[in-house]
């Protein structure tokens, strides 16, 4: 018997020997593995990107959330929860729990879970470090980190650095972002349920989440609550409270102040190409050029517009989806599916529940109900085609039955049957003094579709003449010049006017006012590919992609961006400068570090041509424009900037202040008497210019508008082009949607128009022939030339028109 003892006796020996031995071999191979203590005691706590308006509300944040709090912040409670549920002797192992970890590896040879392998320490261990490697090398390593961290660290300080690091699900990393996130409190306000249920999550955060699985979590919950009581962590009073709270947990969205999906793309995507996946856990701040007032009112604009002045008046196309009617009561079902059904716009889904004589009773996703009354649905003639929505409906069951799936909309206090709208649009606003964007929406809804269809290239239509009949100013003619509004041809092609008439002869200032196509084909032959591209490309457009010897470019039929519409028409507002749209102003950390900083290009009155640094590229969103010019691949290795606010560039001067202001002129008489009359009416001021845009189909409707504060360009389609239908046009749909933006965004703001500059000249001229008018003759207007172009008498023609054409290939006609 004792020489079996001490046989046994030195067998233990040599065995422990052995292990002893192993580890230290172990330990010496990957010691220099490990991450040395100074990676482990700076370990910055990851915060996500944050996007602000110009005014600093903040816009979006992008990446893991994480707000780091020290000990003393987190209540015992939590401390006391996280012990009990994962490392129950935390306050007496050094870091590693050899009991637990043998208890463990006996489990895994049973195959059976026997828990206990890996303590808080381990965890953070494993948080800090190793990721990329499998399961049992990251195990073999954490040991030995784990035991340098407690020669490292407190205790405390290892609890703070964990709840601080560890994911809980939804965005969340650390507590008190979990706290957040979940639940709408601090840390300090919630609950030990509450508690319990985010130390359950640690696991498994995306598969237990009380969001998606509130019955799993509740009872992984359970267990935490009663591990706390059978540690006597907690009485039996807390344990019976603590189980019967209910699990309230749901996604809480951050405190996002101004909605602008699409500006919020716009950024992630240009500090990505500068700085890789950094960009999310930095902490970088970026300040946009937005401004908050605008942005609301564009977005409320467009999707208002969209809805009622497009989609609502070609009928309604039906529910989304008839949902079963089975059983007593099948609302629990439809609760199910409204869940997930998403909201977009400004429609929430809803299940019809019943069908009165002349109203709906609908059930929405949080389980109340509501009723539309017959107001709210007696528009909705059913949709046949773009051209054809009939009958009206008589009562409510022409609109609806029960269980369809429909959308509703909340007027004040009252809803209204809602659909989706299928067609698409864009605003976005430019600054003319510098190319701020102060605005931008990119569709419907960001959610419904991410494409940014400010940036999206689609065809002008008229809105384009703007630049040719500018192209003309330039060269020489000048707003009286005659041009014959007759048949014309080039080869198979016939432009027409919309009205499908010829007027003759008409000055340039009618024919544009009128958006007479023929005249416009006219001209563009007559002055010359190069000239109109050299034109357009000095006021941001890349006429590199424009077709040449294409006459149909005089009517718009190239594509180009609404950004690049409202940079444009912000150029024809400023006097003619050239100014880049940006949307970022400076890149900074939450501690107010300024690592960039935007020198703006900066259009006034006392900018001196040719003064700018910046090259006419026509890109819309120039690098140099965008930042300061410079690329890196690590924020962290750059300078902060001493000079945070570097003194902007004067403008490059385009092209004659002149040419810009007779274009103002022309503008406004769109106003006044063509296609954009509808804005006269509805302002009681006198510096709105634009032009309105509607092509083939038509397919897309334009209106792009400014003063000299503010240049915004509004465009209207379907993404796959297709008709919108016979009676649309830019004035219909577009130009009530600028106005209603407009409306908010020079609201209290004082008339400001570009001041007259030296070298015109006004004469008095007959309104039809643009000749000099005779004393007491009636149906005469004053017209503005430049100087040099005024008509003498009986005199029409534009300055030397001699080498108009000489490059161009197109035969040319004479003006008539």
């Amino acid at each position: 018997m004792l020489k079996t003892l001490k046989v046994l006796f030195w067998f233990g020996v040599f065995c422990l020997s052995g292990i002893f031995m192993v580890a230290s071999a172990a330990y010496l191979y990957l010691s220099p593995q490990l991450p040395s203590a100074e990676s482990y005691r700076e370990v910055q706590l990851e915060t996500p990107l944050r996007i602000l308006t110009a005014d600093h509300k903040l816009i979006e944040e992008i990446g893991v959330r994480r707000d780091p709090i020290t000990y003393e912040e987190i209540p015992p409670l939590m401390v006391q929860a996280v012990i009990a549920s994962e490392d129950a002797r935390f306050y007496s192992h050094p870091g590693v729990d050899f009991r637990g970890l043998v208890r463990g590896f006996y489990g895994f040879l049973r195959g059976v879970n026997l828990g206990g392998g890996s303590t808080i320490t381990m965890q953070l261990a494993n948080n800090i470090s190793f990721d990329s490697d499998n399961v049992y090398a990251r195990k073999l390593k954490e040991i030995p980190f784990a035991l340098r961290i407690q020669q490292e660290l407190s205790k405390e300080e290892i609890l703070t650095l964990y709840l601080n690091l560890v994911y809980f699900g939804q965005g969340a990393d650390g507590i008190s972002a979990a706290a957040a996130v979940y639940y709408d409190k601090s840390v300090d306000e919630m609950t030990l349920g509450e508690f319990a249920t985010m130390v359950s999550l640690l696991p498994c955060p995306s598969v237990c989440n009380p969001v998606t699985d509130p019955g799993r979590a509740q009872g992984r919950r359970d267990v935490v609550i009663n591990k706390m009581l059978a540690q006597g962590m907690i009485d039996r009073g807390q344990h019976a409270t603590a189980l019967a709270e209910p699990i309230a947990a749901r996604r809480h969205l951050r405190n996002i102040e101004v909605n602008a999906p699409y500006v919020a793309e716009m950024v992630r995507q240009e500090l990505f190409e500068l700085y890789g996946d950094d960009i999310y856990r930095l902490g970088i701040e970026v300040v946009t050029s937005i401004d908050s007032k605008m942005q609301a009112a564009a977005t409320s604009a467009l999707r208002s517009g969209l809805e009622n002045y497009y989609d609502r008046r070609h009928g309604y196309r039906g529910p989304e989806a008839k949902l079963p009617v089975v059983g007593e009561d099948p609302r629990e079902r439809w609760l199910q599916d409204l869940n997930v059904t998403p909201t977009y716009g400004n429609h929430q889904p809803a299940v019809v529940t019943r069908v009165n004589a002349r109203s709906l009773d609908v059930l929405f996703r949080d389980g109340s109900e509501g009723t539309i009354e017959w107001a709210g649905l007696e528009w909705a003639r059913p949709f046949i085609s773009r051209d054809n929505a009939w009958p009206p409906p008589q009562q409510a069951s022409d609109v609806a039955d029960v269980g369809d799936l429909i959308r509703v909309r909340r007027t004040g206090s009252a809803l209204q049957l809602g659909q989706v709208p299928e067609i698409q649009g864009a605003l976005v606003s430019v600054s003319p003094d510098n190319g701020d964007i102060l605005a931008l929406v990119g569709g419907y809804d960001f959610q419904y579709s991410q494409v940014n269809r400010a940036l999206a290239s689609r065809p002008p239509g008229s809105g384009f003449k703007a630049f040719l009949y500018g192209a003309a100013i330039e060269d020489g003619y000048n707003p009286a010049t005659l041009i014959n509004d007759a048949p014309f041809a080039r080869g198979d092609y016939r432009p027409q006017n919309f009205e499908r008439n010829f007027v003759g002869p008409i000055t340039l200032r009618n024919a544009f006012k009128d958006s007479r196509n023929v005249p416009a084909v006219r001209l563009y032959d007559q002055l010359g590919t190069s000239k109109l591209f050299d034109f357009a490309a000095r006021f941001g457009f890349n006429t590199d992609t424009f077709p040449r010897n294409d006459l149909t470019v005089a009517l718009g039929s190239q594509d180009v961006q609404p950004l690049q519409m409202a940079t444009g028409y912000a150029m024809i507002a400023n006097g003619g400068y050239r100014i880049e749209p940006t949307f970022i102003k400076t890149i900074s950390t939450l501690d107010g570090i300024v690592y960039r900083a935007r020198q703006p290009t900066v259009c006034d009155d006392n900018c001196d041509a040719g003064s700018a640094t910046q090259s006419a590229t026509g890109a819309p969103l120039a690098a140099t424009a965008v930042l300061d010019g410079e690329a890196e691949t690590d924020i962290q290795d750059r300078e902060p900037l001493a000079d945070t606010q570097p003194a902007p560039l004067k403008a490059e001067q385009v092209t004659d202040p002149r040419v810009a202001y007779i274009m103002n002129t022309m503008l406004r008489s769109v106003v006044e008497e063509g296609s954009g009359r509808r804005v006269n009416r509805e302002f009681e001021r006198r510096d709105l210019m634009g032009k309105t845009g509607t092509t083939n189909g038509p397919a897309e409707v334009w209106f792009t508008g400014f003063n000299r504060d503010i240049s915004t360009s509004v465009f209207v389609g379907f993404d796959q082009p297709e008709a919108l239908g016979e009676s649309e046009q830019g004035a219909t749909v577009a130009v009530p949607i600028w106005i209603d933006f407009m409306k908010v965004a020079l609201a209290d703001t004082p008339e400001n128009t570009m001041p007259r500059p030296n070298g015109l000249v006004d004469r008095l001229i007959d309104r039809n022939t643009g000749q000099i008018a005779r004393p007491g003759q009636a149906n005469t207007t004053f017209e503005v030339f430049m100087a040099e172009t005024a008509p003498a008498d009986n005199s029409r023609r534009p300055a030397d028109t001699s080498n108009r054409n000489n490059d161009e290939s197109l035969s040319t006609e004479t003006i008539f």
